[in-house]
């Protein structure tokens, strides 16, 4: 390999020309011509403004968006009009309900609740009530409410009383 690069031609060389310049010469010579460009027509009273003839014409359009509205119309008429009929017959053709089908069908328990946000507030109420709340227990105790029962208890030990845990009769407890 050498070092030495090959730079493409900058342009067109002087003979590109030659080419379009022959083919140019040969339709002269042959006689074809272009045809000329056709004049613009006015005729009759339907453009007497010279528009042209491209215009949408808008009662031609008018008369077509008429058409598809009422076409569809139609359609959206027979369609409901088919319903009915059919809704008819299958109700005419159907027999009549037992007095089985018709009858009030009670699921079997358990039963949702009916108000439960009620059942909710019905319970803590209750509960608190046994919470804050003196009563007398079937076992011949009593009931008493939380603080207070926790007045009572403070400061004493929780362990049961025994005769090893009671103090001399003569002074302090022993260690």
């Amino acid at each position: 390999m050498s070092d030495k690069s090959v730079d493409p031609p900058a342009g067109p060389g002087p003979l590109a020309l030659l080419p379009a310049l022959a083919a140019a010469g040969l339709l002269r010579l042959s006689g074809f011509r272009r045809p000329a460009p056709a004049a613009p027509r006015d005729d009759g009273p339907h453009n007497p403004e010279g528009f042209e003839e491209e215009d949408v014409d808008v009662r031609r359009t008018a008369f077509v968006v008429a058409g598809l509205a009422g076409s569809v119309a139609l359609a959206i008429t027979a369609v409901g009009l088919m319903m009915h009929l059919f809704g008819a017959w299958n109700v005419a053709g159907t027999l009549p309900l037992t007095p089985q089908q018709t009858a009030t069908v009670k699921p079997p328990p358990p039963n949702l609740q009916g108000a439960p946000y009620e059942d909710l507030a019905r319970t803590e109420a209750r509960d608190r009530a046994e919470l804050t709340g003196y009563a007398a227990l079937p076992d011949g105790r009593a009931r008493i409410p939380v603080s207070r029962a926790m007045d009572l208890i403070a400061g004493k030990s929780l362990d049961p009383v025994t005769s090893d845990s009671l103090p001399p009769a003569g002074g302090a407890p022993v260690r």
